[in-house]
């Protein structure tokens, strides 16, 4: 049976660490992710190489090419966390991102309650596409790792099970 879905998402493997390294370095990335958040990233992944970590570091796969890098992590008793990259530049600006980010929340997380995602408030395009896919934006801060003002930003999996044509589309 074929799937309905364009992207595959797994769990980054060891193999995968050099990929990941040379994608968090890329400027399009380093804009959104350096110091000591990207310190923070790199300790991360190898936690969870190590099987240490509650965070689930996912490589987004368009039939078999890598092009996204994504982070989850539980909060609470029923949400999770996320945060996302489209690494390979033959994928930037080509429309993908709200439909990625749906396929991948409805093939990972379709018992999740909530979504949180916390992008920097200057980061508009990323606002844009989050709110298409029905993030609401339902508070603001400034984070420790990097002082300048972030949203919170909160998605009902309900609503997107709902209005999404992707999951009205799954037998």
């Amino acid at each position: 049976m074929s799937s309905k879905f364009r992207f595959i998402f797994k769990p980054v493997e060891v193999k995968d660490r050099p990929l990941v390294h040379e994608w968090l370095l890329q400027p399009h990335i380093a804009e959104w992710i350096h110091g000591v958040g990207l310190q923070n990233t790199l300790n991360g992944l190898e936690k969870f190489f190590q099987g240490e970590s509650n965070t689930t570091y996912w490589i987004g796969y368009d039939k078999d090419i890598p092009f996204a890098f994504l982070i989850t992590s539980p909060e609470g008793n029923d949400a999770t966390t996320l945060d996302l990259f489209i690494c390979d530049l033959n994928y930037l600006g080509k429309g993908i991102a709200a439909l990625m980010i749906e396929e991948f929340l409805i093939s990972q997380f379709p018992n999740v309650k909530r979504v949180l995602i916390d992008p920097e408030a200057t980061n508009e395009r990323a606002i844009h596409v989050y709110q298409k896919v029905g993030f609401k934006i339902v508070g603001e801060f400034v984070a420790s790792w990097h002082p300048v003002p972030h949203y919170q930003m909160e998605l009902y999996m309900k609503d997107l099970l709902t209005h999404s044509s992707i999951s009205r589309s799954i037998p």
